[in-house]
């Protein structure tokens, strides 16, 4: 089921929660992985890449992401190491809709997560899956992209059409 999508500012104390570690792998946490699937799937301008469980109002640490064109879903998930080597990359995020900004983060990960059945995982992930995961690990701890925008000085920019109706970005202030 298509569900709705807390944006800031209104919702965005819900947005800064931090999420519940999963206990019970029941038929809930697998309609919660079906729910945030539909609602990845359902948005295409843009595409959507990640969705967390916060980001629909339901504070556990569940997310799914589309990793070489497939959406799956992680439970509990953990980063056991970080890649030394880091990389800036434009990101956007749909609970703050229509800024974007370059975000600094590691290259490479190593994850533990849980499938929905409990079973325990490891994957190591590098390039725009790595990303992907990191972001969504970061709205379970309630923080948001435009945090590490601020903290690394970077700039923040918004999608505006010209007077030819061509997309470009203008640079926002953050405040």
């Amino acid at each position: 089921m298509i569900r709705k999508i807390l944006t800031i500012p209104n919702e965005e104390n819900l947005l800064r929660q931090k999420s519940n570690v999963v206990t019970t792998f029941d038929k809930s946490v697998d309609q919660l992985i079906r729910d945030l699937a539909d609602t990845l799937i359902a948005q295409i301008d843009p595409p959507g890449l990640g969705l967390s469980a916060p980001q629909i109002g339901v504070f556990k640490r569940v997310f799914v992401a589309r990793i070489r064109n497939k959406i799956k879903g992680f439970i509990n998930p953990k980063i056991l190491k970080f890649s030394t080597s880091e990389i800036a990359y434009l990101e956007g995020c749909f609970s703050v809709p229509l800024l974007y900004g370059h975000v600094m983060r590691p290259a490479e990960i190593d994850l533990e997560s849980r499938d929905k059945g409990g079973k325990t995982l490891k994957n190591h992930f590098k390039g725009l899956p790595a990303r992907i995961i990191q972001h969504e690990i970061d709205h379970l701890d309630g923080i948001l992209f435009v945090d590490h925008i601020h903290t690394q000085n970077s700039k923040v920019f918004r999608v505006e059409k010209d007077k030819g109706g061509k997309e470009q970005f203008v640079e926002v202030a953050l405040a």
